[in-house]
């Protein structure tokens, strides 16, 4: 039975936004339609509101993209957390001191969703991830992090329902012991990933705050340096103490 106090067109309006999902600047109706199981009129006049209202825009006869305007809703949210104050400088100096970039994060359904990154030149890892970028939770340090601080139930869900999105040879596709790697992560405080994402990356995690987590990614040798590990993981663990005691997580 449907919620009364839920307002289903909004909601519809909201899936069709949701289509547009970073994979293709401009989508087609078909494309939109399918994207937020929708009818297909239906998701056109959704569409035809959002481009009166400003968030969509018509890109001539091969679809529609989302239009700048967009950001004011993220900018609300990062401006009442203060990441900009706050949050930013004090990635961008722990990055400067460990010679990695170093990212914050949170959880946004089955997905990784980046908050705040640390600007850094010269970055020997680079992925391209901006504000509002995603990344696979069952296989990303940041998201086995995230996990591991959610409640053991509704961890278990995540892990059972998550998509499987490893990109290596090395990456876990069994769901039991990705939930090992959680269940380690919890007791350790701390996630270290190899060859999960990328091959030949190692990423690491802490948490920073009760939502939130912070991570960054070097090249990993020929072995495993535990060393290299350790220096990774203080850097962020000093990291997320400044963060916690300036009050910006």
């Amino acid at each position: 039975m449907q919620n009364r106090n839920i307002a289903s067109t909004f909601a519809k309006g909201l899936a069709v936004l949701g289509a547009f999902d970073g994979s293709a600047p401009v989508l087609s109706l078909a494309e939109i339609a399918r994207r937020s199981s929708l009818d297909r009129a239906v998701a056109r006049r959704l569409v035809l509101t959002l481009v009166d209202q400003g968030f969509v825009q018509s890109d001539g006869a091969r679809g529609y993209r989302l239009t700048p305007r967009v950001l004011r809703f993220a900018g609300g949210y990062l401006g009442g957390r203060q990441v900009g104050r706050l949050v930013q400088p004090v990635l961008d100096r722990h990055a400067a001191r460990v010679g990695a970039p170093i990212s914050m994060a949170v959880l946004d359904g089955h997905d990784v969703l980046l908050l705040a990154q640390s600007t850094l030149q010269n970055s020997v890892v680079t992925f391209g991830f901006t504000l509002g970028s995603t990344l696979p939770l069952l296989h990303t340090s940041l998201g086995r992090m995230l996990l591991a601080m959610r409640p053991s139930e509704i961890a278990a869900e995540l892990l059972a329902t998550a998509p499987l999105q490893g990109r290596t040879p090395e990456a876990l596709t069994d769901r039991r012991l990705i939930r090992a790697e959680v269940d380690q992560a919890r007791s350790a405080g701390l996630c270290i990933a190899r060859a999960q994402l990328e091959a030949g990356i190692t990423g690491y995690a802490v948490p920073t705050g009760p939502e939130a987590v912070i991570g960054l990614s070097r090249a990993q040798g020929l072995g495993h340096d535990a060393q290299d590990d350790q220096a990774a993981i203080k850097a962020l663990q000093l990291c997320a103490a400044e963060l916690i005691q300036t009050g910006a997580v």
